[in-house]
């Protein structure tokens, strides 16, 4: 007997929004112990797919390569682009996270939604830089 997606689907679909944070979407799988959840925009279109495999290795990216909390950042994908947004720690930080993404398996392009905050010299006469 040939297996059918029918024989493997669930019939219950949770997606996630476009904004949803790695934490809120780390719950939820582990929740309904499934693998991957659609993505839907604000109209409830499915956009993309993000799976357990791309949580881990973007959390990783971020938490381990650059020391940073991966709750405060929100990733898409939608046919191999991913769009971050979030606030980084450092401007440095946040350039570096997207550089970093662009060498993920399957990622053609980057959308970088990060909010920067302006870096701060210090010296003689020397402020904020904007």
């Amino acid at each position: 007997m040939r297996a059918t997606v029918r024989d493997v689907m669930t019939t219950r679909v949770v997606a996630v929004r476009k904004d949803a944070s790695f934490k809120d979407i780390a719950a939820l799988l582990a929740e309904h112990r499934v693998s991957a959840f659609p993505v839907v925009d604000d109209d409830g279109k499915v956009i993309g797919v993000v799976s357990e495999a791309d949580l881990v290795e973007v959390r990783h990216l971020i938490r381990n390569d650059f020391l940073s909390d991966p709750a405060r950042f929100t990733v898409a994908v939608k046919d191999g682009v991913v769009t971050i947004a979030g606030g980084p720690e450092t401007a440095e930080g946040g350039r570096g996270i997207v550089s970093a993404i662009w060498l993920v398996e399957g990622v053609v392009s980057v959308r970088d939604l990060l909010t920067y905050l302006p870096t701060l010299r210090t010296g003689p006469g020397l402020g904020p830089l904007f």
